[in-house]
């Protein structure tokens, strides 16, 4: 497990890494570290993973949802306007890999003295400016589930330059004893900190680590194969005008093992009907705004569910399709057809 923290914070440039059990840990230790208790606000995009609110939830701590842009990115006025002198952390998702301007995401979180902790679950590999998204907060959160670039069935990895944060979090990971000398980090503030933080069972196991190691040699070259395909895909898949996709920064470097795209000027029934066309075809499509989908907001139930008219407008016509670094160019144009058949089903229907 150590051979892997050291290769994971090796290529994301990162001082320390830990090796967790699932990025849902990585995230509720994240919080820990930062100091969020029952009661803190936390900043967090509207557009995420359900495990980003339960995350805040399982803190006790009160999530301040923020509006997303079309691009599927944190809509950074959105973001400004709903800081306030309590709200100390912004949990920033990289969705699907999209990054906002993280050059002024730190500016703002400088300005009003916000912890800056990235949900960088989509984002390994991505950059931004040649800097490693997840490696701008405070602490950054990688995952290592099966849709993910690195696959080794499920884990996580937290990433940070700060000494205090990784002992910390090694303690509440359920480093019992002297069991943190296994992650091989040499810190007088675990004698500080012993026995002093409870523990959880957070620990990640070396068959996990075994299977996810050898994967982060091949990041590079799986995300220089799914930009070809997504390029591809992009180019064929606009030219029906009524498919849009998000644009993309000219400094960002994203890996896009999946595609996202909105459907111009779909009714509800239209989006359907799309959907259930091409799902008949047996290509794996969701919706995000689809009443199961656990990424739209509407669907938290366990929570108050937020005021968020812009990004429930945007995820309603919204679709999510996941790619295989193995797909040929068979495969390809299979997915072009159905795609563009589907556009005119859609329309006649």
């Amino acid at each position: 497990m150590v051979l892997l923290e050291r290769e994971v914070a090796r290529y994301v440039g990162a001082r320390y890494a830990l090796a967790v059990s699932s990025c849902s840990k990585a995230l509720q230790l994240a919080l820990a570290v930062c100091g969020v208790e029952p009661g803190s606000k936390v900043l967090a995009p509207g557009f995420t993973f359900s495990a980003v609110p339960s995350a805040i939830l399982l803190r006790g701590a009160v999530p301040v949802f923020v509006e997303s842009t079309e691009d599927y990115r944190i809509d950074l006025v959105d973001l400004e306007s709903k800081i306030a002198p309590d709200t100390k952390v912004l949990l920033l998702s990289h969705m699907r890999g999209y990054a906002p301007d993280m050059d002024a995401v730190v500016a703002l979180c400088a300005k009003h003295d916000i912890t800056l902790i990235e949900d960088a679950a989509h984002a390994l590999g991505g950059r931004w400016c040649g800097r490693a998204l997840g490696s701008f907060g405070k602490i950054g959160c990688y995952s290592f589930q099966s849709n993910k670039i690195v696959n080794a069935g499920e884990g996580g990895v937290l990433v940070t330059d700060d000494e205090e944060a990784i002992v910390k979090a090694i303690y509440l990971s359920g480093a019992y004893d002297s069991n943190y000398r296994k992650h091989g980090i040499s810190s007088t503030l675990f004698e500080s900190f012993r026995n002093r933080l409870p523990l959880d069972n957070a620990r990640m196991t070396n068959l996990t680590a075994a299977i996810a190691r050898p994967q982060i040699a091949l990041i590079d070259a799986k995300g220089e194969r799914f930009r070809q395909m997504h390029a591809y895909l992009r180019r064929e898949l606009a030219a029906t005008h009524q498919i849009v996709f998000p644009r993309d920064h000219p400094v960002e470097l994203r890996i896009p093992d999946s595609i996202q795209f909105r459907l111009r000027n779909f009714t509800s029934n239209a989006v359907k009907t799309f959907l259930a066309y091409i799902r008949d075809r047996g290509i794996p499509i969701t919706g995000f705004g689809e009443r199961d989908n656990a990424r739209a907001f509407f669907n938290w139930q366990y929570l108050d569910v937020p005021h968020l008219p812009q990004t429930g407008r945007i995820l309603a016509d919204s679709c999510d399709l996941r790619l295989s670094s193995n797909l040929t160019e068979e495969h390809l144009c299979y997915l072009v057809s159905a795609l563009r058949d589907a556009v005119l089903e859609a329309q006649a229907s």
